[in-house]
């Protein structure tokens, strides 16, 4: 029965944690380059039930016969991220873009330099390149990009032209498994520098999020129908276990 209520309440966690991924997910469904995340649920290593007895003096000793094996619930083991393609969204702004692989480079004041699929850019008051938020945006060389105008065109392989003359080419790096980190909404950071790659630059266009709504409801709604399950479940074996205390009392005292 305390087995049962581990089994419980660490089910009852599990889906506690996976309702705020899929909250966060909902916020965001309309975000421009979020990735979505996702729960890993894993099981707790199966516990060897087991039956000890003893021997006879003068020789005594236990001894351990394995009888079954029991698992002990599921947990959240980590977050991961959804690095699927979101829908283009086309704006006819010259200074938005989209990616179909890779990820533009971003460096902040402090010079910390972050990744992203957010292509919502445009010119500062010393013609930079810069993100909503007034980070820079990087050129292949690693340097803030300078767009001397707003008469800008893109080639595919981001080389970025303005006025007729070649001003640079957008910085667009990719990642292998796990060596990208979430550090925000859009934002992602690497212990490595990633590799520079021609990723395939659509301007006038930006990447929605990659988050289904139905998905996430429809996720949302079954996290919600186990946390109910399993506060019934553990209420319910509290009330064995209080029963049970109160009856063993009972029976000492006769």
């Amino acid at each position: 029965m305390i087995k049962g209520l581990y089994s419980a309440f660490s089910a009852l966690e599990a889906a506690w944690k996976f309702q705020d991924v899929l909250a966060n997910n909902i916020s965001n469904a309309n975000t421009i380059g979020y990735k979505r995340e996702t729960v890993v649920h894993e099981s707790f290593s199966d516990v060897l039930l087991t039956q000890t007895s003893q021997s006879m003096a003068p020789l005594a000793k236990s001894s351990r016969a394995v009888v079954g094996q029991i698992g002990t619930g599921t947990y959240v083991a980590g977050v991961a991220t959804d690095f699927t393609n979101g829908e283009l969204q086309p704006t006819g702004n010259a200074l938005d873009f989209a990616l179909d692989k890779g990820f533009f480079a971003i460096q902040t004041p402090d010079g910390q330099v972050y990744y992203t699929r957010d292509g919502r850019f445009n010119r500062d008051a010393n013609g930079d390149l810069v993100t909503n938020a007034g980070d820079h945006v990087l050129d292949a060389n690693g340097n803030p990009m300078n767009v001397p105008s707003e008469d800008v065109s893109a080639s595919a392989d981001g080389v970025i032209t303005a006025n007729g003359q070649q001003v640079g080419q957008l910085m667009v790096v990719s990642f292998g498994a796990n060596e990208l980190q979430r550090a925000g909404e859009a934002y992602f950071t690497s212990a490595t520098p990633g590799t520079p790659i021609a990723g395939q630059v659509h301007q006038g266009f930006l990447e929605g999020s990659n988050t289904s709504l139905t998905t996430e409801m429809t996720s949302l709604m079954a996290a919600q129908r186990t946390f109910e399950a399993n506060q019934t479940i553990l209420a319910r074996l509290d009330q064995t276990l209080d029963q049970a205390a109160g009856q063993l009392g009972q029976f000492v005292r006769q």
